[in-house]
Parts: C-alpha cells; sequence; structure tokens
C-alpha cells in the first residue's frame, strides 16, 4: 500500500454513529456474488483453524488496484447496470455498478467528507465454513467496495435491499463474513440497505449534492464562499452566505450555492441534512 494511504486496521473509533461509519451496507452473495450452494453447514460458522485471506492483501485500497470481478454489460435481473462517476478513486475510470441501487449508495459515499478513498469490487476475501464434523467449506466473497475514511480504518461495503438481506441463505453467512473482516483484517463490515441509503430529506439532499458537483472547480466563486463565511463566522444559513457572497445566480445557474456544495463535500463545511436543503439550512464548521 503507498505509503500516502495508510490502513489502520483496527475497529472504528468508538463513539461515532452508524452515520459516520457510512451508511454502509450491500448485495453481495458468497461464490463471488453468486447464491450459496447447499453445501454450507447448516448453522454456518467461520473456522477457527483456518485464517481468511484477502486478494490483493491491500484490500483493493492501493494505487493501481483494478476491480477482480467484471460486471456484465447487460444482467437478467431487474438491476441496471451503469456507471458512476467518483472523485475518490485511484483510477479517473468511471466505476462499474451493478444497479441504480448502488449508484444511489455510492452518492452518498461520494458526497461524505468522512470517506476520502474507495475501491470498488476491490478484493476476493477467501473464507473457511465449519461444517461441524471436523470438515471444513471453502467459500469466497467479493464486496461492492472497500471505504478508506478520514481516520484511516476501512469499511467493508455491501448494498443489498432488504429482502435480500433476510433471504436466510445469506442470513446465515453475513454474521460469518462480519466476523472474518473484523478477526482476520481488522475491518469493518456493513451491509447498506434502502433503509440507509433512501431515507428522506438524506436522500433528496445527496442527489442536490451531485447535480451541483462541478467537473471543474469554480475558484472564484470558492473564494467568495470563503470571504463570506469569514466575514459573518459559523454556524450561518445557507441564505446569508449566498447573499455575503455578492454572487448573483443566473438561472439555473447559482454559483455561490454550487460553492457550499462543494465545500461540504471537500469536508470544509457540513450543512443540516434534517431537512431539504433550502435558504434556512444551518452551516457549520466541517471537519476538515
Amino acid at each position: 500500500m503507498s505509503a500516502a494511504t495508510p490502513i489502520n486496521r483496527a475497529a472504528p473509533t468508538p463513539g461515532r454513529s452508524e452515520d459516520d461509519v457510512v451508511m454502509l451496507d450491500n448485495r453481495s452473495v458468497a461464490s463471488e456474488g453468486r447464491e450459496p450452494d447447499a453445501g454450507f453447514p447448516q448453522e454456518a460458522r467461520l473456522s477457527w483453524s483456518e485464517r481468511s485471506y484477502v486478494e490483493p492483501a491491500s484490500l483493493g485500497l492501493a494505487p493501481g488496484c483494478k476491480p477482480v470481478r467484471k460486471i456484465a454489460r447487460k444482467s437478467k435481473r431487474i438491476s441496471r447496470p451503469g456507471f458512476f462517476s467518483s472523485r475518490k478513486t485511484w483510477s479517473r475510470d468511471a466505476i462499474r455498478a451493478e444497479s441504480l441501487f448502488e449508484q444511489d449508495g455510492l452518492a452518498h459515499i461520494e458526497t461524505n467528507p468522512r470517506y476520502v478513498r474507495i475501491a470498488p469490487q476491490p478484493h476476493r476475501l477467501t473464507y473457511h465454513l465449519d461444517t461441524g464434523n471436523d470438515g471444513v467449506l471453502v467459500r469466497t466473497y467479493v464486496p461492492d467496495l472497500a471505504v478508506l475514511t478520514i481516520d484511516r480504518t476501512v469499511v467493508i461495503v455491501d448494498f443489498k435491499w432488504s429482502f435480500l438481506r433476510r433471504d436466510p441463505a445469506w442470513a446465515k453467512l453475513e454474521p460469518v463474513i462480519r466476523e472474518a473482516y473484523r478477526r482476520d483484517h481488522g475491518a469493518t463490515f456493513r451491509v447498506l440497505t434502502e433503509e440507509h441509503i433512501h431515507v428522506e430529506p438524506r436522500r433528496t439532499n445527496v442527489t442536490i449534492m451531485m447535480m451541483h458537483r462541478p467537473m471543474v472547480t469554480d475558484g472564484p466563486a470558492i473564494t467568495a464562499v470563503r470571504v463570506a463565511i469569514d466575514m459573518l463566522g459559523l454556524p450561518s444559513t445557507i441564505g446569508r452566505l449566498r447573499s455575503a457572497s455578492g454572487l448573483i445566480p443566473q438561472p439555473p445557474e447559482d454559483r455561490a450555492f454550487s460553492a457550499l456544495m462543494e465545500l461540504a463535500m471537500a469536508g470544509e463545511v457540513e450543512i443540516d441534512m434534517s431537512e431539504r436543503f433550502y435558504d434556512g439550512s444551518v452551516v457549520h464548521r466541517g471537519i476538515r
């Protein structure tokens, strides 16, 4: 792993909320996304005689790592594969996502400054299931995402609809996979469902932030908003900062608002997400 991105393979800092660790949770099943066969034990247990391992060892978060599983252009299922543009991957190629739901989940992580680096389909976890009669079954799993947080801990993410998460086969394997990551790799495993990703008004605010994510940073607008912040201090509101910036909206553009969204995604400010963004939304100091 590059010295620029050291990984702390320890558990996440105690006291952080579930949202701080992301809305982290997803969709793969053992055996690289396929349904597990009937050969695993009735009560699946991680084997303590065989440690799990990952390929690549960096969990996919090192420069030059590529997705280990290819996503087909078309799917026989209802899900629609697509592309998601991210600034948080080492490669500037768009992420190949398996579904619109996964793209929604990626948007939450992309706009949250607590997550500094991501890797899609990042590695192959090989783990061992105890059969209960001195036998061991070998299984593999490819998660949807590996996430490096601002405090250098790693969260492994699977995006999964709630009804799929309740499937008996997955329900047996999820705690086994979670324990393998925790025990052998010091990483946290999260399954994110629509109950995390589609909750309002966060979902709408994330969409707004993505709409205002510029292709090229508007330097003068960023400077104008920073000057307004210095002048008014924080906390303030979106409306007051827009007005103090001196940037006049020219529909459909609102450069001051877009600059605030960019500063929020960078962690320089934090905007209240409990209501849909409006001029009265409170702006606080960010985490950076």
